[in-house]
């Protein structure tokens, strides 16, 4: 059976041909089909990195112009006919998914609507010194020039919007840009779970770890202690007050509200392996999308990165050969130049083998007795597990067993981001088991219940920061905004030595650089300190 699966989730480029047609004869048929919205939402992942190129060498920008095509390509060729992206679009469900998407981002902080998290302090800084200077900026700090070096895929859209109408318009395009992401994902993951949707969505995007549980226990023994109520700085770093080591698994709303950048590329992901395994796509289009979301954040992909190779392993050893798949790889190498840029410097970054360090087996499985327990849910209810997810979401689980194995950056982003796309798997099985559960006073459903009810006060309380004052949208360079914060510690992941970065990639002649600002950034922040300000 299991070999039966396989070979029917592998084979698009070289199973027995189905119905096909042209896609001139596709769009006339099939008018604003579900097709149509899969393949504009992945224009916005491929054509940040074509906008990207205007700023390397004409012949390195040539060679990833010809890639953005060919994924283009790829994604809109005649193509075997499928059940879901085939179907006319449910404008009902579609309006629901926008709207929450929408709703999201804005509580989020984008666009300044609502209150807007530290980590939009720095994101703010780079949008506007995109929308200023262009794509090429150059930072002056202590003697040393430094080029802003970091996964630009989220800004690129939003940068010329605001080169040509503003910064205040670049912001709103990035809203826009990312609601269309997170609605379109939430529109195709319920269909595809096929369940009551709104219940589903509910789960998918509450998917949290139950971090309210060592809090409230660290509080108790802090009090009973005699010692007053214990700050933390946030919920989902309840760890430091056990350990030294830090790790994380970020909530789903955590994800939204402070790194969507990394969130949108890894949930994309996600879903692309979803419909990958249901033959709605095939093993070309995976591989050409993974290339293009090396721009928004190469994190999240090493994160895609083991699915990828499930599923070209699954083809051994005939059906890999197939042209379709020769041609994705061509196109995916295309890319590669973008991964050089991302890579450039990236030996400053600080990086660690955590399970070598003394007292991390015993944080270890506190971790994941915290943070997935959910993962308990799912191997217990697995025959509820559609078989063709089966695989995808045990190699998720052995994913989410290992990450934590191994720490990159002084807040252990390595952790917290390649380990996206996994977890939205696990959350996407979860939430359809609970789903289906029905409930009544038996062991199964309260386990659900208790995990369901104890991991919302994550999501409740991030949504609580979002109605706090809220804060004007600053044009300070990102130089600035680092320094007003902690400038002890180099934002390495923003910017690479110039002198490191190649002369065959890219230029940066001609780019002033931008150095330190002596004005206050965020003079209606609420909460900021004032020098900060």
């Amino acid at each position: 059976m299991m070999k039966s699966q396989i070979a029917d989730a592998g084979s698009l480029e070289a199973s027995a041909p189905l119905t096909k047609e042209s896609p001139a004869t596709f769009a006339a048929t099939r008018a604003l089909s579900n097709f149509h919205l899969f393949f504009l939402a992945a224009l916005v992942f491929i054509l940040p990195n074509a906008i990207f190129a205007a700023a390397l060498r004409p012949a390195v920008a040539a060679v990833i112009l010809a890639g953005c095509a060919g994924a283009a390509a790829i994604l809109w060729r005649p193509r075997q006919r499928s059940a879901l992206l085939s179907a006319p679009i449910d404008f009902a469900l579609l309006a629901i998914s926008l709207s929450l998407g929408v709703a999201l981002c804005m509580l989020g902080g984008e666009g300044h609507i609502f209150y807007a998290t530290t980590d939009w302090l720095i994101r703010d800084a780079v949008l506007s010194d995109l929308v200023r200077n262009g794509l090429t900026v150059l930072y002056r700090y202590e003697g040393q020039d430094y080029l802003l070096r970091a996964p630009l895929g989220m800004y690129m859209i939003p940068a010329v919007v605001g080169r040509l109408w503003g910064l205040y318009a670049a912001h709103m395009a990035l809203l826009a840009q990312n609601a269309l992401i997170l609605g379109t994902i939430a529109y195709f993951t319920a269909q595809v779970a096929n369940v009551r949707k709104t219940p589903f969505l509910l789960l998918l995007i509450a998917f949290s770890g139950l971090d309210i549980v060592p809090i409230l226990f660290a509080e108790a023994v802090e009090m009973s202690n005699g010692r007053p109520f214990m700050p933390f700085t946030h919920i989902e770093w309840w760890g430091e007050y056990y350990s030294t080591i830090r790790l994380q698994y970020s909530a789903h709303i955590t994800q939204l509200f402070w790194v969507p950048n990394h969130m949108a590329p890894g949930w994309w992901f996600g879903l692309l392996s979803l419909l990958y395994v249901r033959r709605e796509v095939d093993l070309s289009t995976v591989m050409v999308s993974f290339a293009a979301l090396l721009m928004w954040s190469p994190l999240a992909m090493m994160g895609a990165a083991p699915f990828v190779a499930l599923f070209a392993l699954e083809m051994l050893p005939k059906r890999i050969f197939a042209p379709g798949i020769f041609a994705a790889a061509a196109i995916g190498l295309c890319f590669l130049p973008i991964a050089l840029y991302l890579t450039t410097d990236a030996g400053a970054v600080p990086n660690e083998l955590l399970l070598l360090r003394e007292g991390y087996w015993l944080r270890f499985v506190l971790f994941l007795a915290v943070e997935i327990p959910q993962a308990a849910i799912v191997l217990y209810a697995w025959n509820k597990v559609q078989p063709e997810d089966r695989r995808i979401l045990a190699l998720s689980l052995a994913l989410l067993l290992v990450i934590p194995f191994y720490s990159v950056g002084v807040s252990n982003d390595f952790v917290m981001r390649v380990s996206i796309p996994p977890l939205f798997l696990l959350a996407y099985a979860f939430a359809r088991i609970a789903v289906l559960t029905p409930r009544d006073d038996s062991a199964f459903p309260t386990a659900i219940s208790v995990i369901v009810i104890l991991s919302v006060a994550t999501p409740l309380l991030e949504i609580k920061q979002a109605l706090r004052q809220t804060f004007a949208i600053s044009d300070c360079n990102m130089l600035t905004g680092w320094h007003k914060g902690d400038p002890s510690v180099l934002p390495t992941n923003y910017w690479a030595r110039v002198e490191k970065i190649p002369g065959w990639l890219m230029s940066t002649q001609g780019a002033n650089a931008l150095t330190l600002e002596d004005r206050k950034c965020w003079p209606d922040h609420p909460f900021l300190q004032d020098h900060m300000k």
